[in-house]
Order: C-alpha cells, then structure tokens, then sequence
C-alpha cells in the first residue's frame, strides 16, 4: 500500500468522522406529524391523553380497537360503550358509517374528534360543515369557549399553532346541542371571540348519543400540556358516559403502528442509525480496497467442441462404403422415430391408425402421406437386402415429412 493511498484513505475517515460528529451533535428537531398515535410523544401525538383516560376508567373499561369499525362491531354488536375517535381525518364508508349508527341507535355513544368523517353520518343528522377562513387574518390561531355556563372561562382558550379548522354551517337548535365554539384572534391581546363558529356538538341519536369535535389538536399532548389547555379537554371529556367501557380506535390512526422493516427501531435511532450506515460504509470501503488489491484475471477456458456430428458422418462414411445400405435406412429410422418421440411428444412403439392420425395432425402433414411413410418405414425394417434407389427414397419421404 503506497504512501499516497494511506494519506487519502486518512483523510476521507477524518471525513466521515468530522460528519458523524456534527450530525449527533445537532438537537433533534421537533417533529410536528399529526399521528394522533397513542404511542406518540410528539406534540400531534396521543400519549397524554390515552393514559388519562385508561387510568380514569381503568383497564376492564377501557379496550383499544386495532380493527376497522366494520370488523369489530360484526363480531362484537352486542357490546354496550363509547366508541371514541380521534384523528385529522376520519373516512368512514357509507357502509361502516351505517353500521355505526345502528350501534349508536341501540343506546351507546359515538365520540369523534376529527376535521371531517364523510358524508353519511353528517347527512343522517342534518349537519354540513365547512373550512374557515379569514381574508384578512392569515394567522389561524383558534380561540376556544365552551358552552355550557358552569364551563365558560374568562379569557378563552388558544391554540397557538396555525392550523385547519373546520365548522358547522348550520345548527339545529331543536336537535342539537352546542358544546363549543371559536374563532381566529386578531393579535395576541384578543381575549374574546367576535365570530365564534360552532365546532363542538352533541345530537342524540334514538337511544343513543353524538358527539363530533371538529378540532382533533385538542386532544393532543401538545395542547394539553400548553399552560391550562387541559381543563378545556377534561371538560370536553365531561361529555363521555360515566358508565360503560370505551373503544378506544387505533385503525383511523395518521401514525399507526404497521409491521415494518426488522431495522425499524435501529434506524429509528439517529444514533444507531449513523453507526449503521457507517458500518455499511466500512464494508463497501473494504469489499473495493482489498477486492481491487487482490483481484486476479479469471482464465478464459474454452468449452469442448461439439463432436456429435463428425462423428456422425464419418460412422455414415463408413456404412457407405462398405454399401449397407441396409444399416444407414435402420439407422435413419431411428433417428426419425427420436425426432417423433421429441418433437411430437408420440411414443413410436404402436404405430396403428390412431398413431398415424394424431402424428398427421400434429405434423401438418395428411393422413395419407403420413400412412404412405409408415407403410415404407415398416417395408424397409422387413427387407433385406435394400438398394441405394430405395435408401434415397426413404430420406427423400422423410425430409418432406419434416419440411411440412
């Protein structure tokens, strides 16, 4: 190894190792995913609330749900609870939806929080919802209230991330309850809602009950950790039966759990990560520098030649000249009958008229020429002496047998 290829394979490690370092130096940056994954401690996850509402209720009434609605209520209809959903978006099929709603009429409870969850359900309970915006404030940043007097605060709750906000366009009163409301703030010192729009709203459904939330960052750690934005979910969970266990979804999940790569927890790792991938690096380092040092030509060696054709001209040589002519025809029926037997997929041992019809069929040839040369074949195996005039004849029968 050279003096030269040391000093650059030193240089290209004080490389890698000057970008691994500042690589695990830096700060994780916060990831801002809208997961709403139970298992997720970033800010759009679950994990707070998931555990405070498992905790209250306790672990007999409280039961994650991995299935997809349709699935679950098939096999388990007769269950009484609350079937809780939380997620950005929620795209329940006209068929899942209605199934819902049939449980939900039996007397239990559907809790959603989410921006938007299809059409049947919003249609069923006369409801229609729609985006907020605001031409002249591009800072959407809500301010929540709650309704009911014993819930209201003096000064509004805020959401001081600029996200998607859904509402109801129109309420009925008579069948609906309102449960909350907000708007954008103008500036920071806005401490009242000049338009509210109603997002939060309870509708009781024959025997049972209703409620969508249509603002899911509620129901996120980073809103329920942001001063004390967690009494406005503890009352919005006021709203949940006392009694009976939750279904707690984990199928309509942004960031749920899926059976991925064996590497998953290692690359999830920025640490473990780099290592990996230097580990890699090293290998493909090593594999080209010693591979390249000790690499030698690989020696062409011929294939032996075909010799099956010389061989046979020159043992039909031999048969001319002594004029057997009889051995050269046996010999080229033979080979006929291989050719048969290969080409034709024919065994050659019973050559009666079913033979002779499905070898013309398959061939292309008549019936009649087809008969004509196994009729000469089985005439040439049975005479002895044959003549060069009857050898000739037979290749010549053959060959235009083949040509067909």
């Amino acid at each position: 190894m050279s003096k030269t290829f040391k000093i650059l394979v030193g240089v290209l490690l004080m490389l890698i190792a000057a970008l691994v370092f500042l690589e695990s130096s830096q700060k994780d940056p916060v990831n801002w995913f809208s997961s709403y994954a139970t298992k997720d401690k970033i800010p759009y996850g679950t994990f707070v609330l998931y555990n405070t509402l498992k905790e209250a209720r306790g672990a007999d009434d409280f039961k994650e749900i991995s299935r997809p609605p349709y699935e679950f209520l098939s096999d388990s209809n007769h269950q009484k609870g609350t079937y809780f959903f939380v997620n950005d978006y929620i795209s329940f099929d006209e068929i899942e939806a209605l199934q819902l709603l049939d449980w939900v009429a039996r007397g239990n409870t559907l809790y959603i929080g989410a921006r938007g969850i299809g059409k049947t359900i919003l249609d069923t309970l006369s409801l229609e919802t729609d985006s907020y915006y605001q031409l002249d404030n591009l800072d959407r940043k809500p301010l929540l209230e709650l309704a009911h007097p014993d819930l209201v605060t003096k000064v509004p709750y805020a959401l001081d991330r600029d996200i998607q906000t859904s509402y109801f366009e129109e309420v009925d009163t008579l069948n609906t309850y309102v449960l909350g409301m907000y708007d954008y703030r103008k500036d920071e010192d806005t401490l009242s809602l000049n338009a509210p729009k109603v997002h939060f709203i309870k509708q009781a459904f024959e025997e049972g009950t209703i409620v969508i939330h249509l603002m899911p960052d509620v129901f996120t750690n980073y809103f329920m950790l942001h001063n004390t934005n967690y009494t406005y979910t503890e009352a919005a969970l006021k709203y949940l039966p006392e009694e009976g266990p939750i279904f707690w979804d984990n199928h309509y999940k942004n960031g749920k759990t899926l059976q991925t790569s064996r590497l998953r927890y290692l690359l999830s790792n920025r640490y473990f990560k780099w290592a990996y991938y230097m580990l890699i690096i090293g290998v493909i380092l090593w594999i080209f520098f010693e591979g390249k040092r000790k690499q030698r030509a690989i020696p062409i060696i011929k294939p032996l030649p075909n010799q099956t054709l010389a061989f046979t001209k020159t043992i039909a040589g031999m048969y001319y000249e002594k004029q057997d002519h009889k051995s050269i025809a046996l010999h080229q029926i033979n080979h006929f009958m291989e050719y048969i037997r290969e080409h034709y997929l024919l065994q050659t041992s019973d050559r009666g008229l079913d033979f002779i019809g499905r070898l013309a069929s398959k061939s292309n040839n008549t019936q009649e020429d087809t008969k004509r040369l196994m009729d000469y074949i089985t005439a040439i195996g049975q005479k002895y002496p044959i003549t060069q005039e009857e050898l000739l004849k037979l290749n010549k029968l053959i060959e235009a047998f083949k040509t067909k």
